[in-house]
């Protein structure tokens, strides 16, 4: 069979450094050469992938094209190139004796569909994939090597943090230690990781997530004492889908101070003292996402409450929350729990009195009111018209000689500036208010009435999304028998 029209395929193993880009480069070039030599049309496929995954792009598209008979063969360096997987192997085999597509490499052409050199195929193959195996182990033999000599082997440097490709570890972020610094002292102070995740994302900390997971996992992590680990989790594919399983502890690598920390050991000793206690806690038959889930804070110390089942009764907890102190010793927050039913009634009596509040301002808002917006609007739009006569003005007392270039200049660009800005709160009004006040109002309370009529027959989830459109927190303290709330609202 004459070989006309081909598909080059060229693959690179790793992520891309200077090294493997030159690679893969190197292919192309060599590729194209040989294609050119022998006269062959040709198309260029090149990704980055492992030999192992079948799922690759552009090898996809390849074999795609293959199976609509489009190339009469694949060029690459090597048989590798395509894959070193046993079964990807013979898939690709019987896609190219099915449509008599041959391999081409720069010292052989091979035809799947002649016996003799499928033999010589499948030994390659053989061949390449124990190599590869080999390759694996002694990586994995350099990586393991490399951590144990201090060197951060982590694939994603941890907040707080920069790696340094020159000393191959390590340094630390001032502005954001100071967070991590912050967070430990507050976890040990008695706050939970969700109120912390809380406070962090509503002051606006950056670059980070927040949530209770996050933080929970930052105040575990071992680098912010100064230690790298290494190997705690392996991957492997099962049923096409990646699963990630912790290794044995004797698997796994910890080199201690491999780095400078960003906290003190005994403040990480202390915060991993109160992570076991509190993990340490009875399952207390964990509620999932009900009503008032992240909204009722403890009116004492200020933590968020949990929520259990006890004799089928879904209830507040106790806080507990402990306030650790410099020796060590520590208090506890004697705020009590209370059965959510007490507390879903006083919140409804509570919640109800501030939406007729609302209804009686909704009724009270003046016509006046109702139009301060688009009155504000256009007294902007006045002082624009106003400046643009103003630089009219100095271009005609520029050419009446009234005003020299360089004065003329600076009270112009003074007047456009002033109009840029007024121009761009306009368009912020215009954004943030498409509805008028009384209009953004009467729509808050819509769902208010709503959550009211219908709050016991709405699923608790969609329950508790309503509430967080409106209520910023509910302070909870319970004196003996007295359930006391403040319901905070949202701006």
């Amino acid at each position: 069979m004459a070989i006309k029209k081909v598909a080059i395929y060229c693959r690179k193993s790793r992520e891309a450094d200077d090294k493997t880009t030159a690679s893969i480069d190197g292919q192309a070039n060599s590729l194209i050469e040989l294609c050119e030599k022998r006269g062959y049309v040709y198309d260029l496929y090149s990704e980055t992938g492992s030999s192992q995954e079948w799922d690759r792009p552009e090898f996809q598209k390849l074999l795609s094209k293959i199976k609509h008979y489009e190339y009469d063969a694949i060029v690459c360096t090597e048989q590798s190139r395509l894959t070193r997987n046993t079964k990807h192997y013979e898939e690709v085999k019987e896609i190219m004796i099915k449509t008599g597509c041959v391999l081409v490499t720069p010292t052989s052409i091979t035809d799947y569909s002649n016996e003799d050199q499928m033999f010589s195929g499948d030994i390659i193959a053989l061949i390449e994939k124990r190599e590869w195996q080999t390759t694996r182990k002694r990586l994995m033999r350099g990586s393991r090597e490399s951590a144990k000599k201090g060197n951060w082997m982590g694939k994603k440097v941890p907040f707080g943090y920069r790696y340094n490709r020159d000393t191959k570890n390590l340094e630390i972020v001032p502005e954001e230690a100071q967070i991590i610094v912050r967070m430990f002292n507050e976890y040990v102070s008695g706050k939970s990781t969700t109120t912390i995740a809380y406070d962090f994302t509503n002051e606006g900390i950056t670059n980070m997530q927040w949530s209770s997971s996050s933080v929970a996992r930052m105040i575990a992590n071992v680098v912010y004492a100064g230690h790298s680990s290494y190997g705690r989790t392996k991957q492997y594919k099962q049923d096409g889908k990646r699963v990630t399983e912790r290794t044995s502890t004797e698997d796994q690598i910890l080199i201690m101070n491999a780095h400078e920390p960003v906290i003190p050991q005994d403040l990480f000793d202390m915060a991993q003292r109160i992570r076991n206690e509190r993990n340490s806690r009875p399952a207390a038959l964990k509620v999932g996402k009900h009503t008032f889930s992240g909204l009722v804070r403890c009116g004492v110390c200020g933590n968020i409450h949990s929520f259990q089942n006890a004799n089928g009764k879904k209830r507040i907890t106790s806080c507990r929350t402990r306030t650790y102190k410099e020796d060590g010793t520590y208090t506890t927050c004697t705020n009590g729990g209370a059965y959510v039913d007490d507390f879903r009634t006083l919140f409804h009596e509570y919640f109800a009195q501030y939406v007729d509040q609302l209804e009686q301002y909704v009724h009270l808002m003046s016509d006046d009111e109702i139009q301060n917006f688009d009155e504000e609007i256009k007294r902007k739009e006045k002082q624009i018209e106003k400046l643009n006569k103003d630089i009219k003005r100095v271009q005609q007392g520029f050419v009446m000689e009234i005003f020299t270039p360089d004065e003329a200049r600076k009270q112009i660009a003074s007047f456009k500036e002033q109009i840029a800005s007024l121009e761009e709160q306009i368009e912020e009004m215009t954004t943030e208010n498409n509805m008028s006040e009384h209009d953004k109002v009467s729509a808050r309370l819509e769902n208010m009435r709503r959550f009211l009529i219908h709050g016991d027959n709405i699923p608790e989830n969609e329950a508790n999304d309503i509430l967080r459109e409106f209520i910023d927190t509910i302070i909870y303290t319970k004196d003996g028998n007295e359930i006391n709330l403040k319901i905070i609202m949202k701006q």
